[in-house]
């Protein structure tokens, strides 16, 4: 029974890991997504201002 158990936990462990490393590259694609928004959101001021 204790099989299972550690079968089960080393599954969970491992699933929640993965679910960590996604929200981290998908919090890294978005931030990038911000910086070029925000970065073409200058650009657009700049050209106006000029």
């Amino acid at each position: 029974m204790t099989f299972h158990l550690d079968a089960a936990r080393a599954t969970i462990d491992e699933r929640l890991r993965d679910a960590a490393e996604y929200r981290v590259a998908r919090a890294l694609r978005l931030k990038n997504r911000a910086e070029r928004s925000t970065r073409r959101a200058r650009r657009a001021l700049t050209n106006l201002a000029a």
